[in-house]
């Protein structure tokens, strides 16, 4: 999602009774009676994050002291991300944790435009493709290029972070994200590798997720392709194929 993952831990339950939560931190002394009955049910379950609370009536060596969650989300926010619960009662629970991409170990395709890598999230990769000028087409003055029958919108990379290109890309990398597809066009490709992302905290170029170093030391820009798919509806600086 973006430049986060998501982590989606869930069971089938009896879930969990906001009204229970409310009770449980009212009797603990988290929050007061009055407070507890303006809770809605999202405000409720978050209750369990405090510390300190717990449902248990007795405590053991492992359970029952009320630091658990409270840990849970304490780390996560220590690493910039969120947490969130979500539950049906009869049905189970929902827990969802968003961490920051720039802490990920991630799989990538290492293309250049010209002298500069950029890496691209290979789970979006579906294949790498020649660009001949003959197989592209304009479709309503957009280049397109047909792909085992399916017609798809070229987009140079270049346009899309706002670089300048005076040659035509000699490759296209077909990229896919839920019902999105199109091809990335690129002026070539290194191979697959996987990156531990580093934020830019000075900067955020639009489309970079942040970058990462080779073995040689050469600094590589980490494509966020969920920007970058939300702009291909946007008109790009320059047409390349004209």
């Amino acid at each position: 999602m973006g430049d986060h993952i998501i982590i989606e831990i869930s069971d089938d339950g009896r879930g969990i009774r906001a009204d229970v939560i409310r009770q449980k931190a009212v009797e603990k002394g988290l929050i007061d009676a009055e407070t507890a009955n303006t809770l809605d049910e999202r405000q409720s379950l978050n209750l369990i994050f405090l510390p300190g609370f717990s449902t248990k009536d007795t405590i053991s060596d492992v359970s029952g002291r009320g630091v658990g969650m409270d840990v849970v989300k304490t780390n996560i926010q220590n690493l910039n991300g969120r947490v969130e619960v979500t539950s049906v009662v009869g049905q189970g629970s929902v827990f969802r944790i968003m961490l920051p991409l720039t802490l990920a170990i991630l799989p990538v395709l290492m293309v250049r435009l010209g002298e500069q890598p950029f890496a691209v999230p290979l789970s979006m990769v579906r294949e790498i493709l020649p660009i001949r000028p003959e197989d592209v087409q304009r479709v309503s003055g957009k280049a397109t290029m047909i792909v085992r029958d399916e017609v798809l919108p070229i987009r140079t990379l270049s346009s899309l972070i706002g670089w300048d290109q005076n040659n035509i890309p000699a490759f296209g990398v077909l990229l896919q994200s839920g019902d999105s597809t199109f091809i990335l066009a690129i002026d070539s490709f290194i191979g697959q590798a996987d990156v531990v992302i580093k934020p830019l905290n000075d900067i955020k170029p639009k489309g970079i997720a942040g970058a990462t170093l080779t073995g040689d030391g050469a600094i590589v820009l980490v494509l966020d392709m969920e920007a970058l798919l939300g702009m291909q509806t946007q008109e790009t600086r320059a047409a390349l194929f004209g």
